[in-house]
């Protein structure tokens, strides 16, 4: 492989790799470099941290990209939960930057239909305050995908309704 992708990989006990070319058999993995451009032709990444608590999945995006970026990665993250045995999933945007339109809410909504299709129970996402839909489009759209989520301005809470 000669990708740039290939100097992102952490260097972890590796017993399976993701369709993307990511360590999936390892506690907690960093997936490749993702990149997007800007209006000034500026590279940017969103990258991807999955991290297995004892009850549920924690995924976080970091860095900044465009919410393409984020619903992409939902199916990948879902088989993770699936193989960790979760049923329940924390989404993680509070250290993600970058432009998110109405569009993007419902891409972004309409894809975490996946996690239904997966048996995932309870769904929280957490992004900073500012960031949040006052009419939480995104979670409007994934709820009318029969999918049990919730948005959060901090993942205390965010935690605390997942484990309730």
């Amino acid at each position: 492989m000669n990708s740039k992708a290939e100097k992102f990989r952490p260097y972890l006990p590796l017993s399976a790799m993701g369709p993307y070319g990511e360590q999936v058999a390892a506690n907690t993995i960093s997936l490749e470099e993702v990149e997007a451009k800007c209006e000034k032709g500026v590279k940017m990444s969103l990258q991807l941290q999955i991290e297995e608590m004892p009850d549920y999945l924690a995924a976080r995006f970091t860095g900044a990209g465009v919410a393409e970026e984020a619903w992409r990665r939902f199916e990948l993250i879902a088989e993770r939960c699936n193989r960790a045995n979760k049923n329940k999933l924390l989404l993680d945007f509070t250290e993600a930057r970058g432009e998110i339109s109405l569009a993007d809410r419902y891409f972004l909504g309409d894809a975490a239909q996946i996690f239904l299709d997966y048996k995932l129970i309870k769904v929280a996402a957490v992004a900073r305050p500012e960031r949040v839909d006052p009419q939480r489009f995104a979670e409007r759209v994934i709820r009318n995908r029969w999918v049990n989520a919730r948005t959060f301005t901090n993942v205390e809470d965010a935690e605390k309704w997942l484990l309730k």
